[in-house]
């Protein structure tokens, strides 16, 4: 099991790597869009901060789910006859996501952006349905709040650009 385990962690470190490098490569917009309503403008302008949401209580938090899937379909796949133990560690895996042990294991906070300062998707979703706000940031700006303090990089803090799955 332990050599299973060795093995999963070296393949899942080789596959994060090439999804970072390949998000790394494409260069973010020089200016980011968060879509708000007015209650959310006159937040983010009174406390001079955006404010993150936690991803289990937003309406559709299947992102993380779906990469939890992802990993564990990949993990299924790779079971053999000669390597039943992968199997075990599939199914113990897919059992704590069954299980909400990834609402237990952590916790996730995410604020939002987009490219696009005028996207109908966006305005209808998030921006009182075309009543609110685009607020456009500073993208190297954004970068360095969320990834210095006091001009030093945090540690484990990287932001990268993200794409949907159409893009």
């Amino acid at each position: 099991m332990a050599k299973a385990i060795l093995g999963y962690d070296a393949d899942a470190t080789k596959i994060l790597h090439a999804r970072i490098n390949t998000a790394e490569a494409k260069k973010p917009p020089p200016i980011l869009y968060h879509y708000t309503n007015d209650a959310g403008l006159a937040g983010i302008i009174e406390s001079g901060r955006l404010w993150f949401s936690d991803i289990f209580a937003l309406n559709d938090p299947s992102e993380l789910r779906h990469g939890l899937g992802i990993a564990i379909d990949l993990l299924k796949s790779k079971t053999t006859d000669a390597r039943p133990e992968i199997a075990t560690f599939a199914s113990g895996f897919e059992r704590f996501d069954l299980d909400a042990g990834i609402e237990a294991a952590g916790h996730f906070f995410i604020c939002c952006f987009s490219a696009d300062g005028d996207d109908l998707g966006q305005w209808r979703a998030y921006a009182d349905n075309g009543q609110g706000f685009a607020l456009g940031f500073d993208t190297s700006s954004l970068e360095d709040a969320f990834s210095k303090k006091k001009g030093k990089l945090i540690n484990n803090h990287s932001p990268f650009h993200i794409t949907n799955a159409d893009t």
